[in-house]
């Protein structure tokens, strides 16, 4: 029975990452990610924890937990999944405007 329910969970968790997006986005390996001024992935990261998306420790490192926290943000706000802080990333944390 609970294989059941991890099985539909997983499923379900599929189809809803793939309701936002019809292209394929490629993974991101660790080593990818864009560099970024510390104050700013700090400031990242408290808004992220502020919202449920992060509960690392804010240290101004732009590693997979922040990444992690990034995406989930993407995901539920069906935008294309790519953990770099960006422009459109701030300005929808409020920490930029637009």
């Amino acid at each position: 029975m609970a294989e059941i329910s991890r099985l539909m969970v997983l499923i379900g968790m599929v189809v809803s990452l793939g309701a936002c997006s019809d292209e394929s986005v490629p993974l991101v390996r660790s080593q990818g990610f864009y560099p970024t001024n510390p104050a700013t992935v700090r400031k990242v990261q408290i808004a992220l924890r502020n919202r449920g998306y992060y509960a690392g420790v804010v240290d101004g490192f732009l590693g997979e937990n922040t990444a992690t926290g990034i995406r989930r943000l993407q995901v539920d706000q069906c935008k294309r999944v790519k953990p770099i802080i960006d422009r459109s990333l701030l300005v929808s944390l409020g920490i930029a405007n637009d």
